[in-house]
């Protein structure tokens, strides 16, 4: 298992941040892709819906347009990019020649939509923002470094469990330790592209604040995609990505670091 997880983050970190180096164009696929396949497995997650249903599919569709949002301009556009998929999905709660489709079914796709879609979104912001290609390699490293040194400090120290009823596995100690790394790693990151390009969006303070406030956004994350695979009864939310389960459980963290990352740089870093 640890093997398997190694060996996936050696090649999919790479990809990463090839897709973040290559231009907007790139990233946003990356991000529809990312988004698509989570959707996917939480799709999975609902009783009794078919895979192929059309709100599935319509759900699946929603998050990858909600996470290349950034594409976009113009407020008509942003508008209709809610109500009219909106609209829709209602509208196949009105079809009696079907099976009948229930409210939980419902509300688990739209839900998942924004959940996944409208959070993952908050990436493809921040890279349009000043310095955003910078900004985004910083806080996609930041919180794997979170991860990485979350699950590695947890199996070797940890001992005091942070939320039993939602997660067994995540511990007190794996946070602080994870939360250690982050910080190292966010402050390495300004200090190594100081060095190399002269500069960095973010003063020394600031950076310190936001490498605090990405194991914070990782962790809740962690917990929130948790507690929906318990509400399943689930360990996993797919086996696409070997050592780590699914997409969506390897992208959780994600969710909350791009939005809050982006909203620190619009309203206090800038």
């Amino acid at each position: 298992m640890l093997r398997l997880r190694v060996l996936t983050a050696v090649i999919g970190l790479p990809l990463v941040v090839a897709s973040i180096l290559l231009g907007q164009g790139f990233f946003a696929l990356f991000l529809g892709v990312v988004a698509a396949a989570c959707t996917i497995e939480l799709c999975r997650l609902v009783p009794g819906l078919p895979r192929r249903d059309p709100l599935a599919v319509l759900a699946i569709a929603w998050a990858v347009l909600f996470s290349v949002r950034s594409l976009f301009s113009g407020p008509v556009i942003g508008t209709f990019l809610v109500s009219g998929p909106l609209v829709l999905t209602l509208l196949l709660l009105l079809t009696p020649w079907e099976r009948r489709r229930t409210f939980t079914e419902w509300a688990w796709t739209v839900g998942g939509a924004l959940y996944v879609g409208w959070l993952f979104g908050h990436w493809g912001l921040l890279y349009a923002l000043e310095d955003g290609m910078l900004l985004v390699v910083f806080g996609m490293l930041s919180t794997f470094a979170y991860d990485t040194g979350a699950y590695f400090t947890g199996r070797a120290l940890g001992r005091h469990k942070m939320a039993p009823a939602i997660s067994a596995a995540k511990t007190w100690e794996g946070a602080l330790g994870g939360a250690a790394i982050a910080l190292g790693s966010a402050l390495v990151i300004r200090a190594v592209t100081v060095e190399l390009a002269g500069g960095f969006p973010f003063g020394v303070g600031a950076t310190v604040v936001v490498g605090l406030l990405v194991p914070l956004a990782a962790q809740l994350g962690d917990l929130v995609e948790s507690a929906l695979k318990r509400s399943a009864d689930v360990k996993d939310a797919g086996s696409l990505l070997p050592g780590h389960g699914g997409m969506l459980d390897r992208f959780d963290s994600l969710l909350f670091t791009g939005t809050m990352l982006y909203f620190y740089t619009l309203w206090i870093a800038f």
